[in-house]
């Protein structure tokens, strides 16, 4: 039976037909990737559903040379560079065992994986721009409304909300959710002209329950993101749109859910809950790892080095009692693993993005708003994460993802992506 069931799997990967209908359904398997993101009942479907449906077909697709990918593109270019330096150089730094340089090299193989597939996914999903807004904000709503009923469901009245699928960390579900609401609510924002009450509703529904459901996560990176950009976007639409109404409609909702995020816990009980937290460590982490830089400032202490076993990580033992820990924060924890090359590599990252957005045909309306989306994720990327090279969890989802959207919607006047879009 389990031969039978191995040939079957075998056949179905090799077959030329069907990988050609996956070629064909990349989208379609994007989209599903997505859902499962906010509504699988457990992460590891999120993740399995990535290595079958996407990584397993893509690296024999490759194998066999029958993927053809714009190698030339700048921001292509730049992150297999990041993926490919962060490799060998912790292969040539770290010092760390064998089990830990494979786990090095399958984060980055897996890193590898997930840009080429969003490479091939996002392009042919921008031709409609209408519906990915709608499906973001649906996965926002939904995303917002599981975390919920889990967080009523398992009596966490007193704790922080997390969600199902990839949003079982109170921060990162938060990111997540404001990710995808500022992408939908963008998009969507650009079909203004032909949205319906149903659309508006929508909106209204998404936007609400993210802000209760980032108050109750009690994750104050992501809730300052959100005070941040989402009232640095409605202001530019307000201004530039002249759309008071907009700018009143989207401010009463943030009050309300905000009312009855505080009925629900108390005022006191809620602010008391946010300030016993204090900084979360990050200030002494982060201090840590500045101060006892590692030995080559340069190239960092490789990423397969545990931090545990550093000078930081002393330190941070000391004075914490943390034994496991990570930077949460994007740059200094690139800074640690990687030195100031990797940082520099990673800034060129984040700079071809906004590069692309300034030279962008658009008005400067648009361009506003995609700065303004582009700001979110580095205002996340300051108190969570700590690499860009890591496996299929959540991460991707406010980090990569954003990015890869925002560059291929600079580059949608492009022939070439036009191209693209119709191959797929």
């Amino acid at each position: 039976m389990d031969s039978v069931v191995y040939k079957r799997v075998l056949d179905f990967y090799t077959e030329k037909d069907v990988r050609t209908s996956w070629l064909q359904k990349i989208p379609s398997i994007f989209l599903i990737w997505i859902g499962l993101s906010v509504i699988a009942p457990h992460p590891d479907l999120f993740k399995g559903w990535f290595h079958l449906a996407v990584a397993l077909p893509l690296l024999l697709m490759l194998f066999r040379r029958e993927i053809s990918l714009d190698t030339k593109d700048s921001f292509f270019r730049l992150a297999m560079v990041l993926l490919l330096y962060t490799t060998l150089n912790s292969l040539i730094i770290s010092n760390a065992d064998w089990a830990l340089h494979g786990q090095a090299l399958r984060w980055s193989l897996e890193t590898w994986l997930l840009v080429i597939f969003l490479f091939l996914a996002i392009p042919p999903l921008l031709a409609r721009p209408y519906r990915l807004g709608r499906l973001l904000l649906t996965c926002a709503l939904l995303g917002s409304l599981a975390s919920l009923v889990v967080f009523v469901l398992t009596g966490g009245v007193s704790g922080r909300l997390y969600g199902l699928g990839a949003l079982s960390n109170p921060v990162q579900a938060s990111s997540v959710l404001l990710v995808y609401l500022a992408m939908g609510v963008f998009l969507l924002w650009r079909e203004r002209a032909r949205l319906t009450y149903g659309d508006h509703a929508l909106i209204f529904a998404a936007l609400a329950l993210t802000v209760v459901a980032l108050l109750m996560s009690q994750s104050r990176g992501p809730l300052l993101a959100l005070v941040t950009g989402g009232g640095y976007c409605l202001l530019v639409n307000a201004v530039t749109q002249r759309a008071w109404k907009l700018l009143i409609f989207a401010a009463v909702s943030l009050l309300l859910s905000a009312a009855v995020v505080l009925l629900f816990f108390g005022m006191s009980e809620f602010t008391q809950a946010m300030l016993e937290r204090g900084s979360s460590f990050r200030l002494d982490f982060w201090s840590a790892l500045l101060q006892n830089p590692p030995g080559s400032v340069l190239l960092g202490h490789g990423a397969a080095t545990d931090l545990a076993q550093t000078a930081a990580g002393v330190e941070i033992l000391r004075t914490t009692g943390y034994e496991e820990f990570h930077a949460h924060n994007l740059f200094v924890g690139t800074f640690a693993d990687s030195g100031l090359v990797g940082v520099g590599i990673l800034l060129a990252v984040l700079g071809t993005v906004l590069h692309g957005i300034y030279r962008m045909p658009a008005t400067w309306t648009e361009r506003l708003y995609l700065l303004g989306v582009w700001g979110l994720v580095v205002m996340l990327c300051l108190t969570d994460t700590h690499t860009l090279v890591i496996s299929a969890k959540a991460v991707w989802l406010f980090t990569w993802l954003p990015l890869i959207f925002l560059w291929f919607w600079t580059r949608r006047a492009d022939p070439s992506l036009a191209s693209e879009r119709e191959s797929i």
